[in-house]
């Protein structure tokens, strides 16, 4: 499969990412969440165990505390209300899930602008990642296929790479990739919030530089993405 990203690739040019990648003696991130901003703080955890920026229209709202339960002891509190969850994917044989069916309203051609909002990297590898990752960019995705042959990603930079969908709420999809970057993996978990009767949408991608053995990504970029729709 092609190296090379649709997205992290044109930010981020291979001579700067194979100096963030083979440096040795580097420490590990710390366990908190990466953080976007204050109206996007949270992230989601898949079974995949990619981590995806969450929107604010998914995050969870606050328990109830104190009162509410000490008046009335003598009565169960009513079960909390749960999300609808998504179907779980079937799962091939071998024990590879198939991929959730993706809405037609996804499929199709866009025009995207990426906007960078937070890049967080070991201390040796943030001002390389700082400099590498664009501020702005701008592609044209191609999402194509079904959930029994396997959708795609592709961009107008030659790229074509196959796309997980996780699961979808409503109008918002939860998608990933990945690829390898010499001896380290790129994952990118994207959050597509579809709008304007499915001409447009809203989302943010996470791009994590993964190396195996080490329980915390080397570096973390997220971009606020808007797309167009072409055809």
């Amino acid at each position: 499969m092609n190296s090379r990203s649709p997205w992290s690739l044109l930010a981020f040019p291979l001579s700067i990412l194979l100096a963030l990648i083979v440096l040795p003696g580097a420490q590990v991130f710390a366990d908190e969440p990466f953080r976007l901003n204050v109206e996007q703080k949270n992230y989601t955890q898949g079974e995949s165990g990619y981590e995806y920026p969450a929107p604010q229209m998914v995050q969870p709202t606050q328990p109830i505390r104190g009162r509410a339960i000490h008046t009335q002891p003598h009565t169960a509190p009513p079960p909390p209300q749960q999300p609808h969850a998504a179907a779980k994917p079937p799962v091939l044989n071998g024990g590879v899930q198939a991929s959730v069916s993706l809405p037609p309203a996804f499929l199709g051609v866009w025009n995207v602008q990426g906007q960078r909002t937070k890049v967080e990297a070991m201390p040796e590898f943030q001002e390389g990642a700082e400099r590498a990752f664009a501020m702005s960019n701008t592609q044209i995705w191609t999402i194509n296929g079904n959930p029994e042959s396997g959708y795609t990603l592709g961009s107008n930079t030659g790229v074509q790479t196959p796309l997980v969908v996780d699961k979808v709420q409503g109008t918002t999809a939860f998608i990933r990739y990945q690829h390898p970057i010499g001896n380290t993996v790129a994952q990118e978990a994207i959050v597509m919030s579809l709008g304007q009767g499915g001409a447009q949408f809203s989302g943010l991608e996470r791009v994590s530089i993964v190396k195996q053995g080490l329980p915390q990504p080397r570096a973390k970029v997220t971009y606020q993405l808007v797309g167009q729709r072409q055809r």
